[in-house]
């Protein structure tokens, strides 16, 4: 190859792959010597070299001086053209010499084999270079754009290769359409024998952290710390923030000038609810601050066994609880307690009032129900969730206007809701059992089961409970997340003392 041509052609591939050009010098050496093999095994000690700032490339190979010397040998040279090579008078038979000669000599079929081997190394290093990029960048956010799909699985374009967001990194509801540009966390990067396998997520709590640190100059600046997130992907999240400054308020700082910032990070996250909670190093302040908005009367701290009897305000159960029991339960991850909320008198609601607002909270959940249909069948006879849970399809469609699919959503929603329910119940009364086995022990002291004790018509009942270990999820039940004390009579379902609005 022409000198400048092949200079012409480093600098190309170079910006191009965006490669030092040492690593292509390296590359057509090494090419050049293995596809040349068969020819330069008949010559000694071949040395491939590739001057990149000139193009010139020369093979040398060591040949031994003969007075006179066959035309083409390729162990032997004459004395006359070693001299005359080599500039070198003192030359004499016998002498070992470094020559060079014409890799074009090598043959077509060498310069094919080279040429693979040239792209095939670029391959490689390309693969080298961009995993060692991204393996520093585990943790991190990155823009990608949707390229494609692959099953359930999105293939975004993330800059210079292509990352996976699997189904299961993907938030509850989420969709996604071609050349749609996503804030991605890269969560996992393996090198193998494809190349560069870059796992990204969109339900990582980080990203939330990730988001609020760009859109959030103070705490880019470290001036407001993200202590802890609480996340269900696609639904709400909770973070806790402090400020090391005492004149910067950190919610304010998160929330922005009329939301400004913190819409943006919705808006990125397909309108997921987020709750911004100052942190406190009191457990009771935090708690209180954690179920924000409802309204607190008293927190009951153990330390020890990390648990909070909380009671409410009458008409705050379901605010505090939330839809689906999410505000409690993030507030338990984030919190780090077991929260067991309770509303005050509930004990005086009526088991019927206790069926009613079970049904409420059920009816709030459906999707695709509108209010009208909700007030219709809170006027029927199917006046219960365990009513709606054993219904007749055909007696329970025209409440469903008509909607055949609604309505067997609505019964499988019913039977979900009451299994919800029963777990939550003999959760608590294993709690109550072992609080009473403690009591049994004669040690003098009263066991810790949340403020309850037992009263002369039954015992007294949790209103909800959600529990938490670490990081783990709280329990308490998803639909089922608002619960009521247990004032129905023997062999009936329980309900929860909910008043139906949504813990917002």
């Amino acid at each position: 190859m022409d000198p400048n041509s092949l200079k012409a052609f480093i600098r190309l591939i170079s910006k191009e792959k965006d490669l030092p050009p040492e690593i292509l010098k390296e590359a057509i050496e090494h090419a050049i010597l293995a596809a040349s093999r068969k020819q330069l095994s008949q010559y000694r000690d071949a040395v491939v070299n590739l001057d990149v700032e000139t193009g010139q490339l020369t093979v040398t190979v060591t040949k031994t001086v003969a007075d006179e010397a066959p035309k083409g040998s390729r162990e032997t040279i004459s004395l006359k053209e070693a001299r005359r090579l080599l500039k070198d008078r003192k030359l004499k038979a016998g002498d070992e010499v470094r020559v060079v000669i014409e890799p074009g000599d090598f043959g077509r079929i060498a310069a094919q084999s080279a040429r693979q081997m040239v792209m095939q190394r670029l391959r490689d290093a390309e693969r080298t270079k961009i995993y060692e990029e991204f393996k520093n960048k585990e943790g991190l956010m990155v823009t990608g754009i949707v390229q494609r799909f692959e099953r359930r699985d999105v293939i975004l374009n993330i800059g210079k290769t292509e990352g996976i967001l699997p189904v299961g990194e993907q938030p509850m509801g989420s969709h996604y359409k071609f050349n749609d540009r996503l804030k991605v966390l890269i969560v996992k990067v393996d090198d193998t024998a494809r190349g560069p396998s870059i796992i990204l997520s969109r339900k990582n709590p980080q990203l939330v952290v990730e988001l609020f640190r760009q859109e959030v100059p103070e705490i880019a600046d470290g001036t407001v710390q993200i202590v802890g997130v609480a996340r269900e992907a696609g639904v709400r999240t909770k973070i806790a923030v402090k400020s090391v400054n005492s004149d910067v308020d950190p919610v304010g700082a998160c929330v922005g000038m009329k939301g400004s910032r913190v819409q943006m990070v919705v808006r990125e996250l397909e309108n997921e609810k987020i709750d911004i909670v100052p942190w406190s190093n009191e457990p009771a302040t935090f708690i209180r601050n954690a179920l924000n908005p409802a309204k607190i009367l008293s927190i009951e701290l153990n330390s020890e066994d990390r648990r909070a009897n909380v009671t409410v305000a009458q008409g705050n159960l379901a605010i505090a609880i939330g839809r689906k029991g999410q505000n409690t339960k993030l507030a338990a991850r984030l919190t780090g307690f077991r929260l067991d909320i309770r509303s005050e008198n509930e004990e005086e609601l009526a088991y019927e009032e206790i069926q009613r607002r079970y049904l409420e909270d059920f009816l709030t959940q459906i999707e695709g129900l509108p209010n009208l249909l909700q007030h219709a069948i809170l006027r029927s006879n199917f006046n219960s969730v365990e009513k709606i849970a054993h219904a007749d399809v055909a007696k329970l469609l025209p409440f469903c206007g008509d909607d055949q699919e609604l309505c067997q959503n609505m019964i499988a929603g019913a039977q979900e809701y009451l299994d919800a329910l029963r777990e939550m119940e003999n959760q608590r009364r294993l709690n109550r059992e072992e609080a009473g086995a403690g009591e049994e022990t004669g040690d003098g002291e009263e066991a810790d089961n949340g403020g309850d004790e037992e009263t002369g018509n039954g015992e007294s009942k949790d209103a909800a409970s959600a529990e938490t270990e670490g990081d783990t999820e709280a329990a308490g039940g998803a639909e089922a997340a608002s619960a009521a004390e247990e004032s129905a009579p023997e062999g009936q379902n329980p309900g929860p003392a909910a008043d139906g609005a949504e813990g917002e």
